[in-house]
């Protein structure tokens, strides 16, 4: 499973930046608060929490004046 954060700049339509993380579902289960393995399969706008969190389990640090998505694919 590939999982991709992507940033769109405000009143953009299209992603400017893109950065694959190294997790695994099951890290992001937590963060996300997925339930079931499946759940991944979605783009998920994130939340300034779900940004602090994947920051700290990724040990990067994302921008902030970007909308942030995660998208996740096989």
């Amino acid at each position: 499973m590939r999982h991709v954060i992507m940033g769109v700049p405000e009143g953009e339509d299209f992603a400017s930046y893109e950065l694959e993380i190294p997790v695994s579902v099951t890290d992001l289960k937590p963060i996300m608060s997925w339930a079931k393995d499946d759940d991944c399969v979605y783009d998920y706008h994130l939340t300034a929490e779900q940004i602090s969190a994947i920051e700290k389990l990724c040990a990067l640090k994302l921008p902030s004046d970007l909308t942030l998505f995660l998208t996740c694919s096989a």
